[in-house]
């Protein structure tokens, strides 16, 4: 039984409405009307026995997902797959590597497909907001409904010794050098830059390593595939750091694990959310400064401060533009994600409501009041009282999801949606499912 067809008995919770769940097909779908369907579907079709509308094999995620341009690049289909049949193609995005198993696991784990993430968090996240955000946002004429998650305590941070490259007072950087070094972890998956566009996730040993991973970059790069590699010998306690995304998929890889899946999900014992607002395609990026003027062999490093694009080289700042002027160069997928501050994270980490070279820190969960107090001799913090700025972004991100969504945004509904339904309501739009190509789908049409 897939996770699809096991949240129609237990993808609910208790006491939700049903007429706040995810709605079944509007109509009766014939399998060839599927932009996804081949051969075998036709030849299944003709013979009487077409196979089970919502039996998800790695290509119809594919058309659902990549090839509709909705792909995040969370590497979470690459993570989930058992077999560890999916991997990186050319264009940066999922490939099958080898065959397809059928088993919907990369359906089911997809933030942008089955995994419906508002409902996941829901479940646990609480309502409890800290030092006064629900006040600071009524005085602001903001709604007091608006969720910050479950947050023990909010504090503004930077790291005691920064290494070089740091970003926003080095606080993730501190903190996980100081994790190591006192045996807390073993290690953690970061993101390190291979240029100013590009980064490549790897799994971090030794504070040196932290340090020359520190700095954001701005391109999802599958971090979550480190989890489908075997940890050395050693490591089992791991930090993952990552966009809220990525740790929405971590989540739900933990609270529903598969004794067949060789992953290192259960080995994560500190999720850290970085507040994201969205990721840029570098290819993209890159090309769109270049338009702009900006000499982009020259650039080290991208930021994002206070709704500016900023490029400087090794010595200068060569732009600084309103972001929103690259958002054709920004993911699709991620103008349907509603959470800014990684709901999931036992820590969440951004620039919003903290001075200029301090990060603010959210701290959730017990594994996160553990790891803060374990750092805290590597970091200079003070309490936070006001995270007015923060309600404002979350505020601002669900709108731009709710307008984006071609599914109801419902944190009390289904955990899950299933292929077909999600084949409806994404019909005529310009998300729809699309044929995937061909190289992507190779080894299913050559070896299934």
């Amino acid at each position: 039984m897939t996770l699809v067809e096991d949240s129609r008995s237990q993808g609910h919770r208790p006491g939700a409405s049903a007429a706040r769940r995810v709605p079944a097909p509007t109509r009766r779908r014939a399998p060839l009307d599927d932009p996804a369907a081949d051969l075998r579907d036709e030849i299944a079709f003709a013979g009487g026995m077409p196979e089970l509308p919502d039996k998800i094999w790695f290509h119809k995620t594919a058309a659902a997902v990549i090839d509709a341009g909705r792909c995040v690049g969370c590497g979470g289909c690459i993570a989930a797959c058992p077999s560890r049949s999916i991997g990186v193609a050319e264009d940066g995005k999922p490939t099958l590597v080898k065959m397809c198993t059928g088993c919907s696991a990369c359906w089911d784990y997809c933030p942008l497909a089955g995994l419906r993430t508002e409902a996941l968090h829901a479940s646990g996240a609480g309502s409890a907001t800290a030092n006064g955000a629900k006040e600071s946002a009524a005085a602001n004429g903001m709604p007091v409904s608006i969720e910050l998650g479950r947050i023990d305590s909010a504090w503004s941070a930077a790291g005691r010794a920064n290494a070089a490259g740091v970003q926003d007072g080095g606080a993730v950087t501190a903190l996980l050098c100081r994790l190591l070094e006192t045996g807390f972890l073993d290690g953690a998956i970061v993101t390190r830059r291979v240029d100013a566009f590009h980064g490549e996730p790897f799994l971090a040993t030794s504070p040196d390593e932290v340090r020359a991973a520190a700095g954001s970059v701005y391109h999802q790069s599958h971090p979550l595939k480190v989890l489908n590699e075997r940890l050395p010998m050693g490591v089992e306690r791991i930090g993952f750091v990552g966009t809220p995304c990525q740790i929405s998929v971590l989540r739900a890889l933990q609270r529903f694990p598969w004794k067949y899946r060789r992953s290192s999900a259960g080995a994560v014992v500190l999720a850290i959310g970085l507040f994201c607002t969205r990721s840029f395609d570098p290819d993209m990026l890159e090309e769109a400064l270049r338009a702009a003027g900006v000499a982009t062999s020259e650039a080290a490093r991208v930021d994002v401060r206070g709704g500016n694009l900023v490029v400087r080289s090794a010595s200068t700042e060569l732009v600084r533009r309103p972001v929103k002027e690259f958002h054709a160069a920004g993911l699709k997928g991620c103008d349907e994600c509603a959470d800014f501050t990684g709901l999931g994270a036992d820590l969440a980490v951004g620039n919003l409501a903290s001075d200029p070279d301090r990060s603010t820190v959210l701290v959730r969960t017990e594994a996160g009041r553990h790891a803060w107090a374990a750092a805290s001799e590597a970091l200079d913090v003070d309490p936070l009282t006001d995270l007015t700025p923060v309600v404002r972004t979350v505020a601002r991100d669900r709108t731009r999801a709710l307008r984006s969504l071609a599914r109801p945004f419902d944190p009390d509904g289904s955990l899950w949606t299933s292929y077909t339904q999600h084949l409806d309501l994404y019909e005529d739009t310009t998300r729809s499912v699309q044929a995937p190509a061909e190289f992507r789908s190779h080894h299913f049409e050559v070896t299934c």
